[in-house]
């Protein structure tokens, strides 16, 4: 499965569209929220929303899913960037890899890659997801979102992204297929 993540370029708030297979997306930072808080949306119903918390070592978030399900996320390492997402019985870890690439496993298999674009038009930052078919969209969504949050706000015309130029925890498997 394909989903597309694309920031609108301009705007007050960070403000995302999103391309499912089965629906389409949006979400939106909160205006003049405290502290990060961004929902996702379809057919103008909340699916979820995604809570940033001030840490000044770890980024922390919590994804509240409107099935009630919730999932924290944080930083394990920054040195080799690794996340992790956890919540209702299920463990990710997220990989940040050489240049603009991620992957998402959950346990010990891969579920998921995407990659960032290199060039940005104003917010335009662009995800191309894949993931297996029982892969849940919503929370991979969250997790794409939640990295995405570290660039809010870019007021620059153009930016040009090098991506994780240090260490990485695991190499990118390049031959890894979408079930």
């Amino acid at each position: 499965m394909d989903v597309t993540i694309k920031e609108r370029k301009i705007g007050f708030t960070p403000t995302y569209d999103i391309e499912a297979p089965d629906a389409i997306y949006n979400a939106r930072k909160a205006f003049l929220a405290i502290n990060d808080h961004l929902e996702i949306k379809h057919a103008e119903q909340i699916v979820a929303t995604i809570q940033g918390f001030f840490s000044p070592i770890r980024d922390k978030h919590e994804f509240h899913l409107a099935d009630g399900r919730t999932y924290q996320y944080q930083c394990k390492q920054h040195w080799k960037p690794v996340d992790t997402c956890e919540g209702n019985g299920e463990s990710y870890t997220i990989y940040e890899h050489r240049g603009l690439k991620y992957s998402v496993f959950r346990g010990d298999q891969q579920i998921a890659a995407f990659e960032k674009n290199r060039v940005a038009w104003g917010n335009g930052n662009e995800y191309h997801v894949r993931m297996d078919s029982d892969a849940d969209v919503i929370v991979i969504v969250c997790i794409v979102l939640t990295i995405n949050s570290g660039d809010d706000q870019n007021d620059e015309t153009v930016t040009i992204d090098f991506g994780n130029i240090g260490p990485e925890a695991r190499p990118f498997d390049e031959s890894w297929q979408r079930r």
